[in-house]
């Protein structure tokens, strides 16, 4: 059992290293933040100076390093988006995502299960297929789109939910 715990975490280590590398390069190659950051009529010194407040200026390998260095200690800096601490903004949206994992996840489980077992025990009905072609359904498109149907559904059709946001807590 400690053997394959040990491995689990060996496997999960190597995953958020791979996943860290991809994240890196895609913010690499997406372009110039510092684009993002001011407005079209700042100066070339002002631009380099704020690439070089910022670490932008430094060989790839070493913001590779700053990179891995700060993640591992759970410092990620500041937003070029939102000009705030990336740890603020997590906190700020970490009772949302919390909230959201939790209903997604008693609501799988719940359906997930009754559905399971009536499909076991009546096996050839016409509900027990249904169940069985919506569950296909369901793990065959991708999530997004599954995501964006139920928005129009519940937020556009049925006006339950709103279309964006958390609305009204």
């Amino acid at each position: 059992m400690l053997a394959f715990i040990l491995r689990r975490a060996i496997q999960a280590i190597a995953v958020m290293i791979v996943v860290g590398c991809v994240a890196f390069a895609m913010f690499r190659f997406a372009g110039d933040p510092i684009s993002q950051m001011v407005s079209i009529d700042t100066s070339a010194a002002q631009r380099a100076e704020m690439r070089k407040s910022l670490g932008l200026d430094d060989p790839v390998l070493v913001q590779f390093a700053r990179y891995f260095g700060n993640a591992a200690r759970f410092q990620f800096g500041v937003s070029y988006q939102f000009r705030q601490p990336v740890a603020d903004l997590l906190k700020e949206r970490m009772p949302a995502t919390l909230e959201l994992a939790t209903c997604a996840t008693i609501l799988a489980m719940v359906f997930g299960i009754l559905m399971g077992v009536y499909s076991a025990l009546h096996r050839n009905s016409l509900l027990a297929k249904a169940f069985q072609a919506i569950s296909l359904i369901g793990i065959s498109l991708p999530t997004f789109l599954i995501g964006i149907l139920l928005i129009y559904l519940f937020a556009v059709v049925l006006g339950w939910l709103p279309s964006f946001g958390r609305g009204e807590t």
